[in-house]
């Protein structure tokens, strides 16, 4: 922000505040009482001298003025900027103070003049500090996002941002235990503030030796040495593997692509400075990564966290560059191998095959009998998806989030598909968004509308055995139900029915023929209610038996 735009800014809301006096609310009244009160006693115990407590009074003062006089929702901003500052009102050492209100500052000039951000939004201050917007919180001062600047200006050789961002960053620096500590200022899931991370201290180890070696400047690389100097121990867990530094210093996340980054940055830290101990915990938390990295490729896309879903796509992106870094570095093929195995995972669609050779794929869905109304198409996914789009006969079919390996996709035509023979088109979309179309093995529709295909030549008897066989091609059943009928020739006994039950479409049955000469057909009636009469040869069956001999007298 230039020094004109914030004057104006500092007019504009001035004459705000003094045309809406408006009263402050509770919350409001009682920060800005606790942040007076905290910026007199840093000047009492000699952390902040007195002009600079001057410049953060009139701060505090927009500040107040901005809740009174903004569009409510900038007021809410300000607001929640006073309170988070307010809960730290009794430890305002100087690096803290310049922190805290230079950026409640920017707040103030920032919503003195612009909408609340929609997107993510990064504001550059007059210093050349990055503020990040965060919904409900407003722009925060966030390390990582300074320090990836930083990082950027020295590799561009832009020796005046270079010192510029430099010096701001060493003025916000935390001393601890003889380490620099960048602090953040505002709550974040389970973290309260401040709170440290492990990844941005590397990063900041990193930028510091770049801008050290582009300025020529000693005393930066003594700041990129305690910057780094507050990771071991404090920013890293000590897993079974090895150190895995805490992306957020409150929690246990085992986050991939903190680690992998931090790595990075150690290492070239180490290699400007020359810091043998940094480049063997960078190697250490190396073996770390390699020991659990089967737990976090899933074989077809990357974990964010240990035991976590899927990576989201930037996350996934960033990943994959990072390892072609390490391998290109390391030429351990390891890496190399990971990182081209993650660019196939990053950017290759989902493949889609079948079994070899194509099935044969047939329903028969009129009538609806239970039996191949519908048909299960065999396929087989290279990767997970998030969508797989079917398409067959004009009918379309969306399965979400199938894994990797064999499915089959169940294909109903319904009543309202013609008999014929069908294309059949998938398209899958990977969780990263990449997506391909592939045709299939074709579907067969048929309609179940003939009675079974019986005739004397494949429904045989044999008369001296009363054994039938029969043979129908019926593949829209799954079974026959049979029935014999029986008349006699010489029409004195009855007609006879005899219920055969249901049985397959081919095979071999004896009859059970009564006592007698019979002329006889069998009815064979399939799912769908269709009979086929066949007439079968005369049958006899078994004599009936001699009657014993009469007693002797």
């Amino acid at each position: 922000m230039t020094g004109r735009r914030r004057t104006g800014a500092v007019a504009v809301t001035a004459a705000l505040a003094l045309a809406f006096p408006l009263a402050a609310s509770a919350r409001t009244s009682r920060s800005v009482v606790l942040a007076k009160r905290g910026i007199a006693h840093a000047v009492g115990r000699g952390w902040v001298k007195r002009p600079d407590a001057n410049r953060y009074r009139a701060d505090v003062y927009l500040a107040q003025h901005g809740v009174r006089v903004l569009p409510k929702l900038r007021g809410y901003v300000l607001e929640a900027q006073l309170a988070q500052m307010s809960t730290w009102w009794d430890s305002y050492i100087s690096p803290r103070a310049i922190a805290l209100f230079t950026q409640l500052r920017e707040n103030v000039d920032y919503l003195s003049t612009h909408r609340l951000p929609q997107s993510a939004t990064d504001v550059p201050g007059p210093d050349g500090i990055v503020y990040r917007w965060f919904p409900g919180k407003g722009l925060e001062f966030h390390p990582l996002a300074n320090f990836a600047k930083l990082n950027s200006l020295a590799a561009q050789r832009n020796v005046d941002g270079t010192r510029q961002l430099a010096d701001a960053l060493l003025a916000r620096a935390i001393p601890r235990d003889g380490a620099l500590l960048w602090e953040y200022a505002f709550p974040y899931g389970a973290g309260r503030p401040p709170w440290a991370s492990g990844l941005a201290q590397a990063v900041a180890a990193q930028a510091l030796s770049r801008a050290a070696t582009l300025l020529g400047d000693d005393s930066l690389l003594l700041a990129a040495e305690k910057a780094y100097d507050a990771i071991p121990g404090r920013l890293a867990l000590q897993l079974s593997t090895g150190p895995w530094v805490r992306l957020y210093g409150f929690d246990r996340e085992i986050v991939l692509n903190a680690q992998l980054q931090s790595i990075l940055s150690i290492r070239e830290y180490a290699g400007t400075t020359a810091d043998t101990a940094a480049q063997a915990y960078a190697q250490r938390m190396l073996d770390a990564v390699r020991g659990l990295f089967w737990r976090f490729d899933t074989g077809d896309w990357s974990r964010y966290e240990l035991g976590g879903g899927y990576a989201k796509r930037t996350y996934q992106e960033f990943v994959t560059s990072l390892l072609g870094k390490l391998g290109n570095q390391t030429g351990d093929p390891f890496w190399q191998d990971a990182a081209a195995r993650f660019v196939n995972y990053t950017y290759e669609p989902p493949q889609v095959s079948q079994p070899d050779p194509p099935p044969v794929l047939a329903a028969y869905p009129l009538p609806a009998d239970g039996w191949r109304d519908s048909v299960d198409i065999p396929i087989a996914l290279s990767k997970r998806t998030t969508s797989l789009v079917l398409a067959v006969a004009g009918k379309v079919v969306t399965w979400r989030n199938l894994s990797r390996g064999a499915h089959e996709l169940t294909w109903k035509p319904g009543p309202d598909v013609q008999p014929g023979t069908y294309t059949v088109t998938v398209r899958a979309t990977d969780f990263g968004g990449n997506h391909a179309t592939y045709s299939l093995a074709p579907v067969t529709v048929g309609w179940d509308t003939a009675p079974p295909p019986l005739t004397p030549d494949t429904a045989v008897v044999d008369t001296a055995t009363g054994q039938l066989t029969w043979t129908a091609d019926e593949p829209g059943t799954p079974w026959l139900k049979l029935t014999l009928e029986l008349s006699d020739p010489a029409g004195v006994s009855p007609p006879q029915l005899l219920d055969l039950g249901r049985q397959p479409t081919s095979g071999t049955l004896q009859l059970p023929i009564p006592a007698g000469t019979w002329n006889a057909a069998l009815d064979a009636t399939n799912s769908a209610g269709l009979t086929t009469k066949v007439y079968l040869p005369a049958l006899t069956g078994p004599a009936a038996p001699a009657p014993p001999p009469a007693p002797s007298p």
